[in-house]
C-alpha cells in the first residue's frame, strides 16, 4: 500500500476515532440511530461465531450510515462512489477479537434487525503500521441480495480496538 494512501486512510481512521473518543466512554459503544436520510442507518455488531452460524451479540457497534445524505459537503468528483460509513471503539483488545471467533454483521435497520444485509467473519492478516500498531482488515460478503459489500478495519488502541466499516453497493457503480 502507497504511503500517501495508507496516509489517507489514517487520517480518516483518527478522525473516527477523535469522534468516537469524544463521546463519554460509556456511550461510546452505544449504536444510536442517526438522522441521516437515504438508505440506512445499518445496526452492525460484533457477534460470537461466524457468518455461518453467527451466536450472541459480543459488542454492539455505531450504526452505519449514508455519508452522502449526511450534514457534509460533497466535494471533488460528482461521480465518486457513495460510502456507508461506521466507527466505533470497543473495549476489547484487538488479540481478544481476534482470539475470540467473532463476525461483525451489519443489519438493514433497527426495525428490521433480523435481516442481515453484510458479515464478515475476523481473521486474516495482522499488519504492523508505522507507529508499530497492530492493524487487521476483513472484507464483508453480501447477504440476502442485499447488494452492500465493504470491508471492515480493525486497529490496535492497547486494551481498545478502533472499528470502522465501510460499506459500497456496487450494482451503483457506473
Amino acid at each position: 500500500m502507497s504511503r500517501a494512501h495508507r496516509s489517507t486512510r489514517l487520517g480518516l481512521v483518527v478522525a473516527f476515532a477523535v469522534l468516537a473518543l469524544s463521546v463519554p466512554a460509556g456511550l461510546a459503544q452505544t449504536p444510536v440511530a442517526s438522522p441521516v436520510a437515504g438508505d440506512g442507518p445499518h445496526p452492525a455488531h460484533i457477534h460470537a461465531g461466524t457468518c455461518v452460524e453467527l451466536g450472541d451479540i459480543v459488542a454492539p457497534l455505531s450504526d452505519v450510515v449514508d455519508l452522502e445524505a449526511g450534514s457534509g459537503e460533497q466535494v471533488g468528483a460528482t461521480t465518486a462512489q457513495p460510502v456507508k460509513v461506521g466507527a466505533t471503539v470497543v473495549d476489547l483488545s484487538l488479540e481478544e477479537i481476534i482470539a475470540g471467533a467473532y463476525a461483525i454483521n451489519v443489519h438493514l435497520s433497527a426495525e428490521d434487525i433480523g435481516e442481515y444485509i453484510a458479515c464478515g467473519d475476523i481473521g486474516g492478516v495482522v499488519i504492523t503500521d508505522y507507529d508499530n500498531r497492530s492493524e487487521l482488515n476483513i472484507g464483508l460478503q453480501e447477504l440476502n441480495d442485499s447488494g452492500h459489500v465493504g470491508t471492515v478495519w480493525l486497529g490496535d488502541d492497547g486494551d481498545q480496538t478502533i472499528i470502522e466499516i465501510i460499506l459500497i453497493e456496487p450494482e451503483e457503480l457506473d
